[in-house]
């Protein structure tokens, strides 16, 4: 219940009782990374006190560890494949109960009207999910996607729909040469006070010292300690990413010491709905943390104070007077096993198990329900001919959304590409799906590993084209085909048969199903992904959706062709 200054006053001066009261609890403190036994009293979902209080309800926390809730510096919603409000039903028992989270993936397809319904299906929801307005869409010229996102619908977002800030700038060279448009949203967020997300993948000393004049104050694509020191010796905090495609916290934390710790905060960016329900979120990243030898109470702050502060929440990240009384009960610094959440004072989880009912969803713009748009496929719409022995070829890296650029020798038939499981060379298939343009880039990627059929997906990063790999043309042709019919989705085939798949019809990014419902579908994609040879232990379709990002080094494919990141051209 919302109550009035004057009554939290009275609460903390004990001139009245607070309206709950944790007893026998053990507080972790943020600020000094100790631990001290005394009360917490929460009045109208804050805290308002620390000591020895008493309250009109008291709850006995046995010993318990009393930690901030958990805060995950950047996500993206869609990649989870569910709408906002399944999101918050399995990320909160995992206790996070704050994201800032960026709907570029949507935003693609649907542009501002993608975005303010994301603002919509964000709001009055247990997880405070802070939306950023998408600062790239389209994310390169050299690609199509669904819409575009101008300066001026980025103010509007900003004073008409309360967006909290501009999510991650990944067009550099626009930054560089301080085009137009791009210093239109950067000076837009500027003049408001609203903090600016980086994506600094690559870039050099020089860039990064461009990127913090622009006003840029974070970055989750560093992958190696040396620049993640970079990016904080400039001042930047770095997001410590771990999310399905992209691990890159054990490369990152010998780069943490309790020197430059205050700097260095966690985020899941792209985390499929599987891995947050078998693993977790932020707690997954500060559990392995703590198993590679970080110290646990140095890995909460950075999971809970050193998020706050880095987005500007003065009201959250801590166990102390003032601050919103969301918090965890853990009995295992280590195991990290939670046993209970609460959000402002009111439990929200307990043992894994949502103990609140959330609102009605809200209803998508029809528009997104129908995103598929594709030119009819012609009859060698996959060939790919092969005019010298020696071609390029996309490396793939389990764990890693970037990737090499090889030169390898491969298997051709009248002059055309063959895709070979033994040198594990297969066909990449990017269709243009918005505008039915009739645009079709086809490549060879290493390191996929079908041994038969194809996979296709409506999730191609940034631009959401279809995305396909596969073994033989037949089965691309088949996967690509059911995509169409299911209105989007993920998929699975061989030959004329269809394997596996999961519709997903909001953008052909999400899905309107309980998340229930679309983890089984998940289950069933896995099975079917034995069947075509794939082992256990790596995710395929978050990989294969990060082959068509022409902004992650260094080989990519768009619906235009194979693009040199590094070069930053068509091959």
């Amino acid at each position: 219940m919302k109550q009035t200054l004057k009554q939290k006053l009275a609460a903390a001066t004990k001139r009245e009782k607070a309206e709950l009261v944790i007893k026998n609890g053990i507080i972790i403190d943020v600020f000094s990374l100790t631990t001290y036994e005394a009360d917490v009293a929460i009045t109208g979902g804050v805290i308002v006190g620390v000591g020895s209080y008493e309250g009109e309800v008291e709850i006995d926390a046995a010993g318990a560890f009393l930690v901030p809730s958990f805060i995950d510096g950047h996500v993206h919603i869609e990649s989870a494949t569910v709408t906002p409000e399944e999101f918050a039903k399995v990320v909160l028992p995992h206790g996070v109960t704050t994201v800032m989270a960026d709907p570029h993936e949507l935003a693609n397809v649907g542009g501002k009207e993608a975005v303010r319904y994301m603002l919509e299906a964000a709001k009055d929801l247990p997880l405070d999910i802070r939306i950023m307005v998408p600062s790239c869409v389209p994310a390169a010229s050299f690609e199509h996607n669904g819409a575009t996102l101008t300066a001026k619908e980025v103010e509007e977002l900003f004073d008409e729909d309360q967006a909290y800030g501009l999510a991650e700038v990944m067009d550099y060279p626009a930054v560089f040469a301080g085009e137009e448009e791009m210093v239109a949203k950067l000076e837009a967020a500027r003049k408001r006070q609203k903090g600016i997300d980086g994506h600094a993948a690559g870039l050099d000393g020089d860039g990064l010292n461009a990127y913090r004049v622009a006003g840029i104050s974070n970055d989750h694509e560093a992958v190696t300690a040396a620049e993640a020191e970079e990016r904080i010796r400039r001042g930047m905090y770095i997001l410590i990413r771990e999310g399905t495609a992209a691990k890159d916290l054990e490369a990152l934390l010998p780069a943490v010491t309790t020197a430059n710790a205050r700097r260095c905060v966690f985020a899941t960016d792209d985390k499929h709905l599987d891995d947050l329900i078998d693993e977790g979120s932020i707690d997954a990243s500060v559990r392995k943390a703590v198993s590679l030898g970080l110290d646990p109470l140095q890995a909460i702050q950075m999971a809970t104070l050193n998020a706050a502060e880095c987005f500007g929440l003065r009201e959250k990240g801590a166990i102390a007077p003032g601050y919103e009384a969301s918090l965890l009960f853990l009995r295992d610094l280590k195991t990290l096993d939670i046993e209970r959440v609460y959000v402002k004072g009111e439990l929200i989880a307990e043992k894994g198990e949502l103990k609140t009912v959330l609102r009605e969803p809200i209803a998508p713009p029809d528009f997104l329900l129908h995103s598929i748009n594709v030119k009819p496929l012609a009859d060698d719409a996959f060939a790919l001919p092969v005019r010298e022995e020696v071609q390029p070829v996309i490396g793939v890296t389990p764990g890693s959304i970037v990737t090499k650029h090889l030169r390898e020798p491969v298997a051709s038939r009248d002059g055309l590409f063959q895709p070979s499981v033994a040198n594990n060379q297969l066909k990449l298939v990017v269709a243009e799906r918005h505008r039915a343009l009739g645009h079709v880039g086809v490549g060879i990627v290493k390191g996929i590993p079908l041994k038969k059929g194809a996979m296709a997906a409506t999730i191609a990063h940034d631009s959401h084209n279809i995305v396909a790999c596969g073994a033989d043309d037949a089965s691309i042709r088949t996967a690509i085909e059911q995509l169409i019919r299911m209105n989007g989705g993920m998929v699975l085939a061989e030959g004329e048969s269809l394997i596996a798949g999961l519709p997903l019809p909001l953008g052909g990014l999400m899905s309107i199903a309980p998340y229930e419902e679309v983890y089984r579908s998940i289950k069933t994609l896995d099975a079917g992904l034995k069947e075509l040879g794939v082992e256990e232990g790596w995710n395929p379709f978050l990989t294969l959706s990060f082959l068509a990002l022409p902004v992650i080094p260094a080989l990519k494919l768009t619906d235009c062709g194979l693009f040199d990141v590094e070069a930053f051209r068509h091959l």
